[in-house]
C-alpha cells in the first residue's frame, strides 16, 4: 500500500492547527512563543512514527523554571494536613499550658530574645530571596542557551505531547509510510516525509503566527538535525533573534 502524500499532509496541517488553536484560545493571557512537531527520526529504524503536537507559551515557561505550579500544589497540602494534625492531637491543651508557663518563668529575658531572633529572621528571609532570585535568575539565562535548553525542547513544555490522531488512524498512517519504505528506500521516503512536515510547519506559522503570538516560531523538532530544520523553518528574523548562530 503507496502512501497519498497529499491527503497525509492536509490530515496532518488541520489536526495540528486545530488542537494548537484550541489551546491558544482557551489561554487568551498567555504569549506562545513556539509550536513543534516532534516524535520523529531521520534514523533508519523498524517503523516510521507520526509526530506529535507540543505547544509552549511564556508564562508556562517561566512557571517552569521558577517551579510555581509543583510549589504551590505542595504548600496546599501541607497546609492542610498541618491543620488536621494540629486539631487531632489529644495533649495539644497540656501543651499549650506548658508553654505558657515556661514563657512566664523565663519571662526577664524574652524581650531581649525575641529583638535578637526578628533581626536574625530578617536578615535570613533577605538572604534567602536573594538566593531565589538569583537561582531564577540563572535558570532563565539557561533557558536562553540553544537549542538544547528547556525553552526549545518540546518534551520539557506543559502542552505535549498531543496525538494528532486516533491510535488505529496513527497506525494505519505509520504503516503505509513504513511499506513505501520498504519498498522504496528508507532515505527517499523519508526526505519526502520530512519535506512534507516542513511544508505544514510553513502553513501553521502562517495561520497561527499573528495578534498576541506574532513571533511565534513553528518547527520540526529533531536533536540530531536540528540545525538544518531550524534554518528551512524559521524565518531569516526569527534566526537572528533566536539562533543567531545559524542566521546567514
Amino acid at each position: 500500500m503507496g502512501v497519498d502524500w497529499t491527503a497525509l499532509e492536509e490530515a496532518i496541517r488541520v489536526s495540528a492547527l486545530r488542537q494548537a488553536e484550541e489551546i491558544i484560545d482557551r489561554h487568551p493571557d498567555e504569549v506562545f512563543y513556539a509550536v513543534a512537531l516532534d516524535g520523529v527520526s531521520a534514523d533508519e529504524t523498524d517503523h516510521i512514527d507520526l509526530p506529535v503536537l507540543a505547544l509552549n507559551s511564556e508564562q508556562a515557561l517561566t512557571r517552569s523554571l521558577a517551579g510555581d505550579d509543583e510549589e504551590n500544589d505542595e504548600e496546599d497540602f501541607d497546609d492542610e494536613d498541618g491543620e488536621e494534625d494540629f486539631e487531632e492531637r489529644a495533649d495539644a491543651d497540656d501543651d499549650g499550658s506548658d508553654r505558657d508557663l515556661h514563657r512566664d518563668d523565663n519571662n526577664s529575658n524574652s524581650d531581649d530574645d525575641d529583638e535578637d531572633e526578628g533581626e536574625a529572621t530578617d536578615e535570613d528571609d533577605d538572604e534567602d530571596i536573594d538566593a531565589v532570585l538569583k537561582a531564577f535568575d540563572e535558570l532563565a539565562s539557561g533557558a536562553e542557551q540553544g537549542y538544547y535548553s528547556s525553552k526549545w525542547n518540546p518534551a520539557d513544555w506543559q502542552w505535549s505531547p498531543i496525538e494528532l490522531f486516533d491510535e488505529s488512524a496513527t497506525e494505519l498512517w505509520s504503516q503505509a509510510l513504513t511499506n513505501v519504505a520498504k519498498d522504496h528506500g528508507w532515505e527517499k521516503t523519508n526526505r519526502l516525509y520530512y519535506e512534507m512536515l516542513i511544508r505544514v510547519t510553513e502553513s501553521v506559522r502562517n495561520s497561527l503566527a499573528k495578534g498576541r503570538n506574532k513571533d511565534m516560531v513553528v518547527y520540526l523538532s529533531d536533536d540530531d538535525h536540528g540545525d538544518a530544520l531550524l534554518r528551512r523553518c524559521l524565518t531569516e528574523a526569527q534566526l537572528a533573534k533566536h539562533f543567531p548562530e545559524l542566521a546567514l
